[in-house]
């Protein structure tokens, strides 16, 4: 038996690819990789994610070691400086993808992240070399972006011949055939040591940390909550998004700082160290995404375990997929997706109490290395269907 993980990401030892990466998606592979590497299982992590070079280049594939029994691969990328490129280089990595998957045998175990752009292959390829699937379930992405019926089906199809899932929460099981084995991994569960810093104001501290989307809306909703605020209180704004995302956001953030009494800052975006001091730093991290959208019932926000992983408290809204976690009960809720409704939620939250969500984490994060591998097992030894 052979262990692969199909994921997009960079990772150590393959910087100089420049490769091109969703940072959710990236916290989310790095961790399951680590979960792997848990298990003592022999593995191969293979990312199809593409360089993000616009020069004439060609990068040929790499493997590089990353645990004692991990790998990391990545098949030959090159440079996209014409328009046409890229949808030349998307057909590149599918024609990749299906070699690979050419070569794999029933015994094998392929963990999938899941995408639109790679299902229809995985399907037509798991039927032609019945290898063993764990899909990586985080989201249905046909309740997040508008899809082709094509794509619609073949999102369906994918997870129906699934032999195993990771699902990102509970509701997800709503979405999967009956009886298949499943572990639950909301995001995240390792936690950060406490760097004992502070901004050394008398202010309150607040974080938003992720997309600038429209479509899920959190980034905004935290700024226009700061008109609500006193003066002791500082909301940051940090995260990513296309240009015109950007844009939009700080024209939002202007006009709310000309009215707010409250410190309202646009932060950018931060990695590594940088980010996770920015964060220590900071007393409330905020998920204030849209609660009526179709996408909240089944994607968790990694936000969330982010954010308790650094020792914050965390306001979030009141939908089933948060509240019914692992973590549901160290949060703060608010109801109404309003400026008014989640300031008097922020300043409803104590900051001097004994919170410490780092050991909750922990005893989560010792179950997943196990829940993983038991997995594994189970899928590997089932019968073919």
């Amino acid at each position: 038996m052979a262990i692969y993980y199909i994921t997009f990401g960079t990772y150590k030892g393959l910087e100089s690819f420049n490769l091109e990466f969703s940072p959710a998606a990236l916290q989310k592979s790095n961790y399951i990789i680590e979960k792997l590497a848990d298990t003592d299982f022999k593995f191969q992590v293979i990312t199809l994610s593409e360089t993000g070079s616009h020069e004439f280049i060609i990068k040929h594939s790499k493997t590089v070691r990353c645990y004692e029994k991990g790998s990391y691969t990545v098949w030959t990328t090159f440079g996209k400086p014409y328009r046409f490129f890229p949808t030349l280089h998307k057909y590149f990595r599918l024609h990749q993808l299906k070699k690979f998957l050419n070569t794999l045998s029933s015994t094998d175990v392929v963990v999938v992240y899941h995408s639109l752009y790679i299902s229809k292959l995985i399907v037509d390829m798991k039927q032609k070399k019945s290898f063993k699937l764990i899909l990586e379930l985080e989201e249905i992405y046909q309740d997040v972006v508008e899809c082709s019926e094509s794509l619609a089906l073949c999102e369906k199809k994918v997870i129906d011949i699934a032999d195993g899932f990771i699902l990102s929460v509970k509701n997800l099981l709503n979405e999967i055939v009956q009886n298949r084995p499943y572990i639950v991994i909301n995001g995240t569960y390792k936690t950060e040591v406490d760097k004992s810093v502070s901004f050394n104001d008398s202010k309150i501290h607040c974080i938003y940390a992720g997309t600038f989307d429209e479509i899920k809306g959190g980034a905004a909703a935290a700024a226009v909550a700061a008109e609500f605020l006193p003066s002791n209180y500082h909301i940051h704004i940090l995260g990513f998004g296309t240009e015109k995302q950007k844009n939009n956001l700080l024209a939002v953030i202007d006009r709310v700082k000309k009215k707010a009494k409250c410190t309202l800052t646009y932060d950018g975006l931060k990695s590594g160290e940088e980010y996770i001091t920015f964060l220590q730093k900071c007393h409330i991290g905020l998920c204030t995404q849209i609660p009526d959208a179709k996408y909240v019932e089944t994607s968790f926000p990694s936000k969330i375990l982010v954010y308790l992983a650094n020792g914050l408290r965390v306001l979030s809204v009141r939908i089933p997929a948060v509240e019914k976690s692992d973590v549901g009960s160290l949060l703060n809720y608010y109801d109404k997706q309003t400026p008014e409704e989640i300031a008097n939620a922020i300043m409803k939250i104590d900051i001097n109490d004994n919170f410490n969500p780092r050991e909750h984490l922990k005893k989560l994060d010792e179950n997943c290395g196990k829940a993983l591998k038991d997995l594994i097992n189970v899928v590997q030894n089932e019968n073919n269907r």
